[in-house]
This record gives C-alpha cells, structure tokens and sequence, in this order.
C-alpha cells in the first residue's frame, strides 16, 4: 500500500496554500481545509496517517478537533501547531492524544521531520492492526474434517503448497475452496508474504482491472492517488482467484500475459512492474465445457490447471457435520459474547440427515442464526429453516435406531474432536510453533501443552 496522505488545517489560506506546496515537493499527499468543519468532513470521507492542525481557529478550537479527528480515526496522529502565547493549549491538546506540537513560525525542516516520525508511528499502528486481523482471521481459517474425504483433501494441499505450480480448485460453491487455497499458501514457502484474494464474480470489467493492475493518479475521473493492484500486493506471495469463471475474455488475455511475464503496467501507466506470485484459482464451473463453448480461454485453461484439485461437497463427508456445527457454534458465540451450553441431539440428528446444497456456507449461516436466536444458552431444532426441521419423525426415528455408525457424537464428543482438530489445524499451519499457536488461541504455551497431552497430540502422530 502507498503511504496515507495527510491533512493541513489552518484558517490561513496563504499558509495552507505555501505548505502543501512545500510538502508536495518533498513527497507528501497533502489535503488542506481551511476550517475545522471541513477538517472534520474530510476525515469521516478519507484516512489520513498526520494531520496538523492550527490550535487557535475560529467556531471550532484546535483541542475540539483533535477529539473529533480521533474520535473518526484514532490511529492519525495530530499535530498543533501554536503561537508563543498558547504554548499551554498545545501541551494540553498532547495530553489529550496529539502526537507533538510545533511553534509558528515553523521551521520547514522541524515540521517535515516531524511529520515523518508521526507517519512511522502511524504504519506501526498500522502493522500491528493488520497483524492482529491476520492473526484472528487465521484463527478461524482453517479446514475441519476428520472424514476420510477431508482428511485427504488436507494432505494434498499441504503437499502441493510446497511446490509453487499453479492450482485449480474446483468444486460446488460453499465447499471451501478458498479455505483450502489459504491451507496451500499456509503450507508454502511463501506463507509469510500475503494471500490476496480476488473473486471475480463481484466486479465489472473496469473495476477488475483497476483492482488488478493498480492505477496511477490521474488515470481516469476521481483518481486522486495511486491505487496499489492485487498483482503487485501479491508480489513474493499468493494471488487467489476466486470464480475464475466468471473472467472475461479479454480479461483473460490480460491475465494470461501477466501469468507469462510476469509483468504489467498499472492503469494510466508506462513503468513496468515485476510481480513473482504463485497463482490459485477457483471455479464451480465445468471450465472444459467453458472453453468449448468458446466462453473460457484454452491457452489460459491449460495454464491455471498445472495441479487439480477437487472439493467434495458436504453431503459425501456427512461425518464431519458435528465437526463443522461446533467450530461454527464457537466462531460465532465468541463474535457474540455468547455462552452455548447445550446442543439438543436431535438437533445434530437433522443436521446430518440434511443433503446440504449449499454446502459448508449453508451449514455456516444456519449457525449463525441458531446462535443469533439462541436466548439461554441451548441450541435447538426449533430455531431451524422449516426444511432442515421438518424432515419427518420416521427419517429422524430410523436414524437413531438403524443407521447407529452415522449417528452423531454428543455435544461434548463432538466439542472434544472439535478442538482436537482445531489444535491439529493450528499447529499444522504454524510449522509447529507452541508459542505462535498458543497466541492465536488465546492461551499460554502451558495451557496448549497441556491440551495437546490431553488429546495424545504428538508431531509424529498426526503425521504433519
């Protein structure tokens, strides 16, 4: 990402006009607002990583924005700039969360450093939010199963994250394709640059290629700065494609040249860049019937398919429902603040016996509904859609007195494989690091030691 620009505030039009000039030639973005009105507009539409902001202004003081700059944006870092005679305000503005002050008049020199060190406060921050969204995100993208099904399809990704070819996952929509490509970058070389996710069934023609290539200032209407591409952020990581089908064909093409040189030039640009990503893609689509119908390039089919890799639909590893149902009972009562105590057994009996169309996704938002309509802590199969509850009481009788080897575990049998495997998933994307692993949970190496020795988990054993 390029750096955040920054926001000049001063009732003084010269000076705002002769500083942003000055900074713009020493490499700054700079926006100005001659108020603090519109200082405050300005920073509810944009993120800004400085702002300065004159102390003494009219209708709104320099102390009165501040706490509106860092009630909009706590992470910019304020600067006040003040006369001799108000030196007290601007120490007093810095107890209340302003970065530094400066005296008028400034010193070009001292501002421009200044800035500079308030900017690398700002990216610290910054670095530290990504790594903590990083790190809860990874907490809960892992892949649950302990069907055979499952289980194979977690080796092969953990093999084939170890070569850089590319990779074409396919397989129904909500069976978790790009849970499994994070598994391959995870299990890479490159897992410690970023995965970058495109799906391409969400944007227009034009949208993709900006959000692909980048665009220089300038290059189009409202292009105000410069827009970083998923291309050049994916540069020594991974770039996951998600519905590839749903690419154009001149899009195609585009990406083809990329994928062949491996260089591109942003939107309203000259300069070559060079970006080395290892490339995943995605599709719920027949891409051979695509490209015999002409819809889908066979220069690019061949290309993005090096290694296949086929997701099994929920239906055919039915014994991993209670798995998945208690990782997504946790996932959502944390985000809730909830506490679930108690699942009623024949609320897993109709989860099983359901086909599950929309596979893992679908089984996902029935959770979360359950948990959402939960009130004292019991799940239950009243809170269902009417087609997964009203399965008759025959099919639930029959599955409970015939069909004994697909009958789902106990709540706490089911809690106990579930965090198991979430242990396993863990400690397998982390190369076996304790103390990486423990952080993400949460909990203090002892703790997962002691919960590894609970459940008999060894390097060995699980064969990661």
């Amino acid at each position: 990402m390029g750096a955040r620009p920054i926001l000049l505030v001063d009732d003084d039009i010269q000076i705002l006009k002769v500083y942003k000039k000055i900074l713009q030639l020493n490499g700054f973005d700079v926006s100005t607002a001659s108020n603090a009105f519109d200082a405050v507009e300005a920073v509810s539409r944009e993120k800004f990583s400085v702002a300065i902001c004159d102390i003494i202004m009219p209708k709104m003081s320099g102390m009165e924005l501040l706490n509106e700059i860092k009630a909009l944006s706590r992470d910019t870092e304020v600067i006040m700039l003040t006369a001799e005679g108000s030196i007290s305000g601007a120490v007093e503005a810095v107890k209340h969360g302003a970065y530094s002050y400066l005296v008028k008049p400034v010193e070009i020199d001292e501002l421009i450093g200044s800035i500079r060190k308030a900017e690398e406060v700002y990216n610290l921050k910054d670095e530290n939010r990504a790594l903590r969204m990083n790190i809860e995100e990874n907490k809960w993208n892992i892949f649950i199963g302990q069907s055979e099904k499952a289980k194979l399809i977690k080796e092969q990704a953990q093999i084939i994250g170890k070569s850089d070819s590319s990779v074409l996952i396919s397989g129904e929509s909500g069976t978790g394709k790009e849970v499994i490509a994070n598994l391959i970058h995870m299990s890479s070389p490159r897992s410690a640059e970023n995965f970058v996710c495109v799906n391409c069934g969400i944007f227009n023609e034009n949208l993709i290629e900006t959000e692909l290539f980048g665009s220089e200032k300038g290059a189009y209407t409202g292009a105000d700065k410069t827009h970083i591409g998923r291309f050049e952020r994916a540069d020594g990581g991974t770039l996951f494609f998600d519905e590839i089908g749903e690419l154009s064909l001149n899009m195609q093409v585009k990406l083809l040249r990329v994928l062949q040189e491996k260089t591109f030039e942003r939107v309203g640009g000259e300069r070559t860049i060079s970006s080395d990503f290892r490339l995943i893609t995605a599709t719920n689509r027949d891409l051979k019937e695509e490209v015999r119908k002409g819809n889908f390039r066979e220069d690019l089919y061949y290309r993005i398919n090096i290694i296949p890799l086929e997701m099994p639909p929920l239906r055919e590893r039915k014994e991993d429902i209670p798995l998945l149902f208690h990782y997504f009972v946790s996932k959502f009562s944390a985000d809730m603040n909830k506490s679930i105590k108690h699942v009623n057994e024949d609320l897993l009996i109709a989860l099983r016996k359901y086909d599950w169309p929309g596979n893992v996704r679908e089984l996902r938002n029935i959770t979360e509904r359950l948990v959402v309509l939960s009130l004292d802590g019991i799940l239950n199969k009243g809170n269902l859609p009417p087609e997964i509850k009203n399965l008759s009481e025959d099919d639930v009788l029959e599955n409970m007195q015939t069909d004994d080897e697909s009958m789902p575990e106990s709540y706490m049998e089911s809690k106990n494989k579930f965090e198991m495997e979430y242990i396993l998933g863990l400690l397998a994307q982390h190369d076996w690091n304790i103390a990486a692993t423990a952080r993400i949970m949460g909990i203090s190496r002892k703790t997962l030691y002691q919960k590894m020795n609970k459940y008999n988990i060894m390097r060995d054993k699980a064969g990661r």
